[in-house]
């Protein structure tokens, strides 16, 4: 993996979040949204075109945020990709901090954002910005290049596990997967990474999220885990000479999983070594 080309690709934060964050009480995640885009001076732009009812979306993180001391959050107001092709891509987002894109169906976020102007404006400040992006689960997984789009929870991994498509091309070389824990996912995660274990595969639990900056470093945060999955040294897999419902074998496959505040390099794919409070005591 290219360190220089990863490292380009973002020059403030990303924000992904596994879906389920807390929205009406403690709003931890949220928080840490508003505290990266610049506190009470923040000024956020809400993505809700994932969700079935985008306005309603839209007035529950605006009802959130402006409970957070944010006044006047933008919406973007789109049920249709016209929609979002005629909108004021400047006036959205001249002077923004941070931009979220909410849950609901990574497919409809994906056809109806990608490809446009709006869509390239946000990779230019994601790219050149000290902005902070985040996606809750359909939002998440659409910040991938290749996104998972289908997938039911399976015993074991096989072949058709798993549907991708392209994402929105974000975050180069990893595949978000979000709700992870609570729904049992990480048969479809291995597949994924099993298809092109060139991708680092991330799982994010619910009211969890991941940080990630220009550095290469990932940070958990929230109350749940974070599975990574590095199929970079896998000696043997036959994902490509099975059958589609049929198991197959893989081996080498490198997994971590990380709670809240340890940290992961996702470009050198390594985890760094947790301070010593995150140590257990020697009772030796």
């Amino acid at each position: 993996m290219s360190e220089s080309h990863d490292r380009e690709i973002i020059g403030g934060h990303l924000l992904v979040i596994g879906g389920a964050e807390d929205k009406y009480n403690e709003r931890r995640i949220l928080k840490k949204f508003l505290e990266l885009a610049g506190g009470n001076k923040a000024e956020v732009l809400i993505v809700p075109v994932a969700s079935d009812y985008p306005e309603f979306a839209a007035d529950v993180y605006t009802q959130a945020f402006r409970n957070l001391g944010i006044a006047n959050p933008r919406v973007l107001r789109a049920t249709s990709r016209q929609d979002v092709v005629n909108a004021d891509v400047e006036k959205l987002c001249e002077g923004v901090t941070g931009i979220i894109m909410t849950g609901g169906d990574q497919m409809r976020l994906v056809s109806l954002l990608g490809g446009t102007k709006l869509a390239e404006k946000i990779r230019k400040l994601v790219r050149e910005t000290s902005i902070v992006l985040a996606g809750t689960s359909a939002g998440a997984a659409a910040m991938s290049t290749s996104m998972i789009v289908r997938g039911e929870p399976t015993s074991h991994p096989h072949k058709n596990a798993v549907r991708l498509s392209p994402g929105l091309g974000f975050l180069k070389n990893i595949i978000i997967d979000q709700h992870f824990s609570e729904r049992g996912r990480i048969s479809r995660l291995i597949t994924a990474v099993s298809f092109n274990p060139y991708n680092l595969g991330i799982g994010i639990d619910e009211n969890t999220a991941i940080i990630l900056d220009s550095k290469g470093q990932l940070e958990v945060y929230g109350q749940g885990s974070t599975t990574i999955i590095d199929g970079s040294q896998i000696t043997f897999n036959e994902i490509a000479e099975v059958d589609d419902n049929e198991a197959f074998s893989i081996c080498g496959v490198q997994f971590h999983v990380l709670r809240e505040g340890l940290v992961y390099n996702y470009i050198d794919r390594t985890p760094i070594q947790p301070p010593n409070e995150f140590l257990l005591p020697d009772l030796g």
